[in-house]
């Protein structure tokens, strides 16, 4: 018994309802085009007749015709005041085209055994596999009598009928089937031939239609079933990859302006992640009044895997620093922390500096990341290419060479990652450095935020609606000295 229920049950929980339910309406409306389009070839049927085209005779095309617009009418009427949302349409828009589908059988050749599939074959647009096989065995019973009612309306087929013998001639006075009749054949073994040459061979077709039809239907109905599991999925995981950004913007500073109670400095950055996560970051803290750390790194990779190494050496790079050292002591033992436990076989570009907040002296390490900028008060923002070491995590015992330079009163230090200087338009075409240069010099002398916003709007002029592959972070920091 519970096996019988479930062919008939079709909504699987109540996540699965809204979409069954629209699966219905779309297979109603489906259902409402096919009775229009029979109800023109029924009609279309009743004007050959009347033209004698066909020979079924007058009055029973009439009742026939006049019975099948009546039962096309009231599905359609049905269907246009309910909007075809409700759920019971599907019983009587089916069941009606298989009525009518009865009767064109019934008054039509019996080559247009095509027109009793249609019932079935829609009724597995269901997705129901109960409501199929009731509609199949609906249209195997009326697939009997149309065929019982064709031999005595429809058109009679001599190939059913014993072969006269030889030299008998048939006259035929009043009509064809009298004469036949009149002749005197024996139906018995007319009526064994038709079961045998007509009826059972359609019956093997139906079967075989029916078991087609079911199985789509049982087919169409595990597919919405999972296809609501893999949404549920989805759902669960974009809700995961949102907390993960949380907690990942959560990681770097956001608040701005950082530190109003300095006066010696302007410091803004922005993050743009090519996924959810990513696998940039930067960062700038004090380790105490007078000395301002500033990193910038981008992880390979993209996604989650390059997110969580992203916050590992973060980390790593964060409580190395407040031991105090130089960037280059401190990028070193990040490096063999790192490659200690690397089996993932990342890396990451660093480019880490500490500025001295009193001399304006920045002491930094660059392993393996884009060249900073500078600018200087009242010039235009250059490229400064500094010695670059090997990237943090490819190989352990690496030495991190430190170098310096200094800040003086209004001068920007500009870092990045080469989701700048690699972006690119719809031609594949890069940003790169000297579109960066350009933006940067727009207004050079604005604020760290206007700098960022200034390249921000140009980068998205250029990419336009190319997609965009990889993260993209900027900090700039401007230093007033005190």
């Amino acid at each position: 018994m519970e096996k019988f229920k479930s062919y008939f049950q079709i909504y699987g929980d109540d996540d699965t309802r809204e979409v069954f339910e629209e699966n219905e309406y779309q297979a109603n409306r489906l259902s409402f085009f096919v009775i229009l389009f029979c109800a023109v070839i029924l009609i279309s049927a009743w004007v050959l007749n009347l033209l004698g085209v066909f020979t079924i005779p007058q009055y029973r095309m009439n009742v026939l015709a006049i019975q099948g617009v009546i039962e096309f009418a009231i599905p359609v009427v049905l269907y246009l005041v309910f909007k075809g949302r409700k759920r019971w349409l599907k019983y009587v828009m089916v069941v009606s085209l298989l009525l009518v589908c009865t009767r064109l059988f019934s008054i039509l050749n019996h080559n247009v055994l095509l027109i009793m599939v249609l019932p079935v074959l829609l009724s597995s647009r269901y997705f129901s596999k109960g409501f199929t096989m009731i509609i199949s065995l609906l249209s195997l019973v009326s697939l009997a009598v149309a065929s019982a009612s064709s031999l005595i309306y429809g058109v009679v087929d001599l190939n059913y009928y014993p072969s006269p013998p030889d030299g008998t001639v048939i006259t035929i006075n009043n009509g064809l089937r009298n004469s036949i009749l009149a002749y005197g054949a024996d139906t018995t073994q007319a009526a064994l031939r038709i079961l045998v040459h007509s009826f059972i061979p359609k019956f093997l077709v139906f079967v075989v239609i029916t078991f087609i039809a079911t199985r789509i239907a049982e087919h169409g109905h595990r597919m919405v079933l999972d296809q609501s599991e893999i949404s549920k999925a989805t759902a669960a995981v974009k809700a995961e990859l949102n907390t993960a950004t949380q907690i990942q913007n959560s990681m770097v500073p956001s608040i701005f302006p950082a530190f109003p109670e300095k006066p010696e400095f302007d410091i803004y950055a922005s993050m743009l992640t090519a996924k959810e996560v990513g696998g940039d970051f930067y960062d700038f803290f004090l380790i105490d009044d007078d000395h301002l750390v500033i990193e910038i790194a981008d992880v390979s990779g993209k996604g989650v895997p390059a997110a969580l190494f992203m916050m590992a050496s973060k980390i790593l790079i964060n409580d190395r620093t407040i031991m105090g050292g130089t960037p280059g002591e401190i990028l070193e033992f990040v490096n063999n922390r790192i490659c200690a436990n690397n089996e993932v076989d990342m890396f990451v570009t660093v480019w880490l500096g500490i500025l001295d907040l009193r001399t304006g002296k920045v002491t930094a390490a660059n392993a393996g990341h884009e060249y900073p900028v500078i600018h200087r008060n009242g010039g235009q923002f250059e490229i400064l290419k500094d010695k670059h070491s090997f990237v943090v995590g490819g190989m352990d015992n690496m030495r991190y060479k430190d170098y310096e330079f200094a800040l003086g009163s209004g001068d920007a230090l500009f870092l990045y990652t080469d989701g700048l200087t690699e972006a690119h338009n719809e031609s594949e075409e890069l940003f790169g450095e000297e579109r960066m240069t350009r933006a940067l010099n727009i207004d050079a002398e604005v604020s760290p935020e206007e700098v960022i916003k200034n390249v921000q709007v140009e980068v998205d002029k250029y990419v336009g609606s190319a997609e965009r592959f990889d993260d993209l972070t900027m900090l700039c920091l401007r230093y007033r000295g005190r």
